[in-house]
């Protein structure tokens, strides 16, 4: 496992300009060589578009041409990108939860609504994860807390519900959803209570299996949810949330060909404690902003790598 290097170290980056407002339940991802953060609570809800550029270390807020078409001012939405385009999907607003859909058109700067056919219903903290032409969303919180799974056709623009089998526990903030060897993964989350398992989804037999944890693991993170994991290779890295009644900073890594959980205990530049908080991977490092703490929002950002 990459994990045991000894060179593995977090580091804190320097901005040499000013980053977006601090906040947490934003969405983040990766394109082009840059990430792009989008909306997010802190003092208020936001609906701003921030690009991070990885090689230079700079921030820039992006400026819509038609500042009318952005979404309305959100957290806790999902977002992934598909092509040259941004797909944003509900969230919660100052109305209550939504099932709208956005996408972002990179090369035009330009948001639309995307005209779409049956939608899951209203929801937040949920995830989404894309697989050959569709995304799959699972689960998140709305009327109620969900385990349902949709998929959006992007050639078609319509919503089916996908008839999974044996489908987990229903959850919200769950650290994302990962696709690895041609299986969907999410991993803890709140339901009634807080979970500290794993459940992957076979594409082909729209089964959904709980891992066992290997008897070789040295430690099983306990329950969490609002915590952040980005896949490596065949390593799911597991930082922060929400555990017991306070904020974590712990690291852990699953192994997703032995089923092993390890601890990562790093001495040097870690994080605060927090939950809500962002986490892509670029260039072999996990690139960590944001997320919340009862002493109030981040607007920080952290390496970890080389993994």
């Amino acid at each position: 496992m990459s994990s045991t290097n000894e060179s593995l170290a977090w580091s804190r980056i320097e901005i040499i300009n000013s980053p977006p407002q601090a906040r947490s339940g934003h969405s983040a991802v990766v394109y082009n060589g840059s990430m792009y953060i989008f909306g997010g609570l802190g003092e208020y809800r936001f609906n701003d578009l921030f690009k991070f550029d990885f090689e230079s270390r700079t921030w820039s807020e992006i400026k819509p041409i038609d500042e009318s078409k952005v979404p309305s001012k959100r957290c806790k939405h999902s977002a992934c990108i598909y092509q040259t385009m941004m797909y944003i999907f509900g969230g919660w607003d100052s109305s209550g939860k939504l099932n709208d859909m956005y996408r972002y058109i990179f090369d035009r700067n330009e948001w639309e609504v995307v005209p779409c056919s049956n939608p899951p219903r209203a929801r937040s903290a949920h995830s989404v994860a894309i697989y050959q032409n569709y995304m799959y969303l699972f689960g998140g919180i709305g009327d109620n807390k969900f385990n349902d799974m949709y998929r959006f056709s992007f050639k078609t623009n319509q919503w089916s519900v996908v008839n999974q089998r044996n489908p987990p526990p229903r959850r919200s903030s769950y650290g994302g959803a990962h696709i690895y060897n041609d299986r969907l993964y999410i991993v803890c989350g709140l339901g009634c209570g807080k979970f500290n398992d794993c459940h992957s989804f076979d594409f082909r037999t729209l089964e959904w299996t709980e891992l066992k944890y290997s008897d070789d693991s040295r430690v099983i993170p306990a329950k969490r949810g609002r915590h952040t994991c980005i896949l490596s290779e065949a390593n799911l890295y597991m930082f922060g949330g929400y555990v017991g009644i306070q904020r974590s900073n712990e690291l852990f890594v699953l192994n997703l060909q032995t089923n092993q959980w390890k601890q990562l205990k790093l001495e040097s530049n870690v994080p605060a404690a927090r939950e809500g908080h962002s986490a892509v991977l670029y260039n072999g490092y996990m690139w960590l902003f944001g997320g919340w703490h009862d002493n109030g929002w981040y607007n920080d950002i952290y390496t970890l790598g080389p993994l």
